[in-house]
């Protein structure tokens, strides 16, 4: 197949090409999207894009899953967001996935008894700022250290002002990315006490 347009864009011709995938299980039409500037020489164009393109989607683990299915959907949206060149929307989206993680999270720890001390912490936990409510609540060191500083690149992501100029988008993933390891091998860890208590003979 070989069809092919020519366009300008932004004062500089730009080529559309149509693409069959080679792959005999896919066999999908794609435009290829060349460009040419000043720095290229004559009749030399630069892939600059594929379209449609397929975007990644990160699973969640089941343990996570569990814990809070709003992180995994609001954390996919903000990774679609992020692949589609969206990063100024992007940043709060993973901001605002983490603060739904730890106060699920939380939640899930909780040891009240009784619905009504349970619906009073829960209350509690989602009405308190998410540095004071990592700092009262979370027990774990690892988490707790993690998910602080996962919180302060996120307040810049959400801030006029940034304060750690020299961290970006993906070092605020990275966090988020060590605070769900560190969630999950606590939580998995307590299930295997619990499946294999001490005392069984």
């Amino acid at each position: 197949m070989n069809v092919a347009a020519q366009r300008v864009e932004g004062g500089w011709p730009v080529v559309d090409r149509v693409f069959q995938c080679p792959n005999g299980k896919c066999q999908g039409l794609f435009i290829a999207r060349y460009n040419k500037t000043k720095l290229q020489g004559q009749g030399h164009f630069e892939l600059q894009s594929c379209v449609p393109f397929e975007l990644a989607v990160e699973a969640q683990t089941e343990t996570i899953s569990k814990i809070s299915p709003d992180f995994c959907a609001i954390y996919e949206q903000a990774s679609k967001a992020e692949q589609h060149a969206l990063g100024l929307v992007a940043g709060p989206g993973y901001r605002k996935a983490l603060e739904f993680l730890i106060k699920d999270y939380i939640i899930s720890q909780s040891t009240e008894e009784g619905p009504d001390k349970k619906a009073a912490h829960k209350a509690a936990v989602e009405k308190m700022l998410l540095g004071a409510c990592i700092a009262k609540y979370i027990k774990s060191e690892q988490i707790r250290e993690i998910a602080k500083r996962a919180a302060w690149l996120g307040n810049d992501e959400t801030h006029y002002m940034r304060k750690w100029e020299d961290k970006d988008l993906n070092d605020l993933k990275k966090l988020i990315t060590l605070t769900l390891h560190w969630i999950e091998i606590e939580k998995l860890t307590a299930d295997v006490i619990s499946d294999m208590p001490e005392g069984k003979p």
